[in-house]
């Protein structure tokens, strides 16, 4: 019983942290800094990436302890999801990658466990983190495989959403590159998801 009132305890100091974080994010937004979605991505400091990671663990009904390599396709989407919302494109392409690696397949109101479901929209996410890195050629190669299996036709997306990346990814078209999980692996140094 007490273990458990500790357990309850630490969630809501948990969840009260995440809460400060973002309202400092709302702050800054006040201040003139923007926090929007913008094409460039910043790396997270450790701390920050573990507790962005313990929280999506605690929101997808996840134990915090659980090993990386049993970790569902869904933590790994929505992981993937706050990290990109966070401004670390980098480690957000990793975990997308994983989540495509698990399920290739997206589908609007997807049950992942009990009675949640979300929007499994994958293709269209590592577009949007690929064009925060300025990796057009696999922005341009996300998006092609989020028209080609029908995320943007599920009408889940705003289309001023799909607009604004289209247009972008349509600005570099006659960029040079390369799309190889190489050039993000290797750049991503830290450890997302401790192994125990």
């Amino acid at each position: 019983m007490a273990a458990l009132v500790i357990s309850r305890f630490a969630i809501l100091v948990f969840l009260s942290i995440v809460t400060l974080i973002a309202a400092s994010g709302n702050a800054l937004a006040q201040d003139g800094v923007s926090t929007s979605p913008s094409y460039q991505s910043a790396s997270l400091e450790p701390a920050a990436v573990d507790l962005l990671r313990r929280k999506v663990l605690v929101q997808c009904g996840i134990e915090i302890n659980t090993a990386s390599n049993v970790l569902p396709w869904y933590f790994h989407f929505e992981y993937g999801k706050a990290l990109l919302e966070a401004g670390d494109a980098r480690l957000a392409v990793i975990q997308l990658n994983q989540s495509i690696d698990l399920r290739p397949e997206p589908h609007a109101r997807k049950r992942t466990y009990g009675m949640w479901f979300l929007d499994y929209l994958p293709y269209f996410e590592l577009a949007e983190a690929h064009a925060r890195l300025a990796n057009w050629p696999c922005a341009d190669h996300a998006m092609q495989l989020s028209q080609s299996t029908g995320e943007i036709a599920m009408g889940r997306i705003e289309p001023k959403r799909i607009h604004a990346l289209q247009d972008s990814i349509d600005r570099h078209t006659d960029e040079v590159g390369s799309c190889d999980k190489s050039d993000y692996e290797d750049a991503a140094s830290i450890d997302t998801a401790p192994d125990n």
